[in-house]
């Protein structure tokens, strides 16, 4: 199994680094529509729907809603623009993006309280094809927007602020893996994830913290008050913990351990990105607020 993970992920290493900085926007659109797709089939799976037929349909939807804002959104490859704001706006990049950010408190408030509101789940697969609609196109949404950042000024900034995203995030799981095996008793969230710690949730905080620091100073970018941005790093550590967690309670109530097969020795894609499925429509907001982009 561990030889498995180690060659997946060299093979996969370099594909990453080609879709973030070898693309330019619409081509990154492009593949981040095929990798959407294949987590919505993942996400069906994880719904309840047994046929693939059925899951292959709910992917072909998913893609067809991605494209249908990619043609009515006139300003998606130039979104964020200089004017815009953190306020609601009709424009559908905007109502994607805080559509997410509603779902996943909502998803969050599901995880708390889990197994008690088990009921929510058990009311068939729409509910979830619902939640994971709104969830994948706020995902898609807000990383063209990221790697949107300063993209007529220089084409792959944004491509280095979701490489920092990505650090964030996997510095996060290093150090919760790291800090739980050594000092973790005490159990997170035990009735969806029993091997996550309070104390393997800190160590991935302080990881995470470290790794935005540095990062920040790499870009260049200014930051007025670092205990402010520090606290900030910690709230983006937390939603990523909550995507993982509500993926396990998703696969939990399925039974199953993996989302997919597809990464032999990972899982399935979901398991990799359940994380940065919630992150993203909170760091594109963060990086916007702080003046990043």
């Amino acid at each position: 199994m561990l030889k498995q993970r180690i060659i997946t992920a060299l093979l996969l290493l370099p594909l990453v680094g080609v879709i973030l900085f070898s693309l330019n926007l619409k081509f990154f659109a492009t593949a981040l529509l095929i990798i959407n797709y294949l987590m919505a089939w993942e996400w069906a799976r994880l719904s309840g729907l047994s046929h693939p037929v059925q899951r292959s349909f709910y992917s072909l939807f998913i893609g067809l809603l991605a494209l249908g804002i990619w043609f009515f959104s006139f300003d998606l490859f130039f979104w964020p623009a200089p004017t815009w704001s953190l306020e609601f706006s009709p424009d559908a990049t905007v109502l994607a993006i805080w559509s997410g950010v509603v779902i996943w408190a909502l998803a969050i408030l599901m995880v708390l309280t889990y197994p008690k509101t088990n009921g929510v789940w058990n009311k068939g697969p729409w509910v979830r094809l619902l939640l994971g609609t709104v969830i994948l196109i706020a995902f898609w949404v807000s990383m063209i927007s990221i790697r949107n950042t300063d993209y007529l000024l220089d084409p792959i900034r944004g491509s280095w602020f979701l490489l920092l995203m990505f650090g964030i995030i996997w510095a996060a799981d290093v150090g919760a893996y790291a800090a739980g095996k050594t000092l973790g008793k005490h159990k997170l969230a035990p009735s969806v994830s029993p091997g996550k710690t309070w104390e393997g949730a800190l160590g991935g905080a302080v990881a995470s913290i470290i790794v935005a620091l540095v990062g920040a100073q790499l870009l260049e970018v200014s930051v007025d008050d670092w205990l402010l941005f520090s606290l900030a790093i910690v709230g983006i550590v937390a939603i990523s913990v909550f995507g993982d967690l509500f993926e396990s309670a998703l696969k939990r109530e399925q039974s199953m351990k993996d989302s997919s097969q597809l990464l032999p020795g990972h899982g399935g894609l979901l398991d990799r990105m359940d994380s940065t499925l919630a992150v993203a429509p909170f760091f594109l907001i963060l990086t916007k607020s702080l003046g990043w982009n």
